[in-house]
């Protein structure tokens, strides 16, 4: 279960911002296979970053100090991420991550221009809401992304998590966390080989995904390991 795009940041990430997502397209690449071991640290926040409103760097789920780390690198238009979000993330949160198992530590992967805005507005507040945000992304993905006026149904559902539109458009706007949603897709495709969504990483190593199974014996595997 993956859906595949260009990992077109690879080239473009040095260009403007409009450069960089004109380059975004379809892609007949396959996911990297599994098995591949990745050192995958916290994502790095300047001091600029870390001290200014929102949300940057990873959206983490559950303990920070949880013994088995996922890595969940996802698209907000991604139908297949939407699913995951919809009809297993529940299943796995009341499983692993709410009884301290497991922190799910989320990092966008850009796709195109929609999803470089609703991931900035997803970030928009502290993380409660952020997560909250990305729930109800998710759940309605296929009324937004499909819509004639994107902005306009993002800002909506964001108000019903208590984002004024004066606040979503400042969001919308904010070229800083463009350029950080951006490099955190840069760092998925050099650094990790990243190049379909939804793309997971277990303690490091890169897992082929199909089904929710996959997972579940993945992390059965590595819990039992610690």
């Amino acid at each position: 279960m993956s859906y595949n795009r260009s990992a077109f940041v690879r080239y473009a990430f040095g260009a403007s911002m409009a450069l960089m997502l004109a380059a975004c397209g379809d892609s007949s690449e396959t996911g990297t296979t599994g098995g591949a071991k990745f050192d995958m640290p916290a994502t790095e926040l300047t001091a600029e970053q870390a001290a200014a409103e929102g949300t940057w760097g990873d959206i983490v789920y559950g303990d920070p100090n949880a013994p088995v780390t996922v890595v969940e690198y996802a698209s907000l238009t991604c139908p297949h991420c939407a699913t995951f979000s919809k009809e297993h993330f529940p299943e796995f949160k009341k499983k692993y991550i709410d009884t301290g198992k497991v922190k799910l530590l989320y990092r966008n992967f850009i796709m195109n221009r929609v999803d470089l805005m609703a991931s900035a507005v997803a970030r928009c507040g502290d993380m409660e809401v952020t997560q909250k945000l990305m729930s109800v992304f998710f759940a309605r993905q296929y009324d937004w992304a499909r819509s004639e006026n994107p902005v306009d149904e993002l800002a909506s559902l964001a108000r019903r998590v208590g984002i004024s539109r004066t606040e979503f458009d400042k969001c919308v706007n904010n070229k800083e966390m463009h350029k950080h949603l951006m490099a955190l897709t840069k760092t998925a495709v050099d650094d990790y080989q990243v190049n379909s969504t939804p793309s997971f990483f277990v303690n490091g190593e890169r897992m082929d995904f199909t089904n929710f199974d996959d997972l579940d014996e993945k992390l059965t595997k590595a819990i039992g390991a610690n």
